[in-house]
Formats: structure tokens, sequence, C-alpha cells
């Protein structure tokens, strides 16, 4: 079982939280814990799946969980490629008491590098805060 899989959100699930609905167009879930898969199971019609950011592919709204050794220059440009070829929305979603996910100061301190920002967070429960990214510029 992977650390991602002991991740959870609260009892109204981590889209709900987002506001985020599929009725609203495409997501694309990236590295997400058992528990937001089964509530991404039960949207129609249901969102796209990856298990790394490096096998998604560009959607309206894009959703990760990241682990810190993911944070290198290839995958955020990657990400910021998504972003852009989506023309919508991104969302990583930390878990500073998982070891595997970045720090808050990590996370920003690498967005910074790829040409990328970050608005406010929004607590989506369990002790997750999802980060808005968007490409600077």
């Amino acid at each position: 079982m992977s650390s991602a899989s002991s991740r959870g959100s609260d009892d109204r699930g981590a889209f709900a939280a987002l506001g985020l609905n599929t009725r609203d167009g495409p997501i694309m879930i990236v590295a997400a814990p058992d528990s937001v898969l089964a509530e991404a199971g039960a949207m129609k019609p249901r969102p796209s799946f990856a298990s790394t950011l490096l096998t998604a592919e560009p959607a309206a709204r894009l959703v990760w969980w990241p682990e810190r050794r993911h944070f290198d220059p290839q995958t955020l440009a990657r990400l910021h490629w998504l972003i852009g070829a989506g023309g919508g929305q991104a969302w990583l979603v930390l878990d500073e008491a998982e070891e595997e996910s970045p720090s808050e100061a990590e996370f920003l301190g690498a967005l910074r590098g790829a040409g990328l920002a970050s608005g406010p967070p929004r607590d989506v429960g369990g002790g997750e805060r999802a980060f808005p990214v968007a490409p600077v510029g």
C-alpha cells in the first residue's frame, strides 16, 4: 500500500470541498489516495485518472497529490504544460502529516523555479490543503 493510499479527506470529500464536479467539464486526477478514488468513482461522468503526472493528460481541471520526490524540474515543466494545454486550473493537494508529501515551503519554492505560482490554499479535510496553481504571467 502506498502512502498516498492512506491519505484521506473530510466527510464531504476533496472534490466537494474544492467545488469540483464532472458536470462542469473533465477532471484529471493524479496520484490520488483511495478515499478520493472512491469519491471520483461515484461521479457521472467519471474523471480521468493517472498514477503520475508524467502519464496525465491535459484537462480543464487537474488535481494532483504530489510526493516530494516528484518536485523535480522535468515533472514541474510537465505540470506547467498540462495546465496550459488544458486551458483550465490545477490544484495540488499537500498533507504535511504525510512524510512523502512536500511541505508548503518546499512546494512554494519548487513552483517559483518552474514558472508557476499558487493562490491561497483551501482546507479539504483530513489535514490536507489544496493549493490552486497557475503559470506566472
